[in-house]
């Protein structure tokens, strides 16, 4: 079996994407709070749902990647 190897540069920048994929979600809640004018509490009792949306961002952000780079490979080779 081949094993897989993941340069640290590489781990380094999807922790990066992930942290700014929870802070985008942070500043929705924080917007929701502002906007349903709710208790600020919510930004402590929210955090996991806050988690369940910062992954779902990071997922979003995967599926565009891969969507980029397979188009950009396929203007390659024509």
């Amino acid at each position: 079996m081949k094993d897989i190897v993941i340069k640290g540069n590489r781990i380094k920048a999807e922790l990066l994407m992930l942290l700014y994929c929870y802070i985008a979600a942070n500043l929705v809640n924080v917007y929701a709070i502002i906007k349903y004018e709710t208790s600020w509490i919510e930004i402590f009792t929210w955090q996991r749902f806050i988690l369940f949306i910062a992954v779902l961002f990071y997922v979003v952000t995967i599926v565009v990647r891969l969507i980029v780079f397979g188009f950009r490979k396929g203007m390659r080779k024509t």
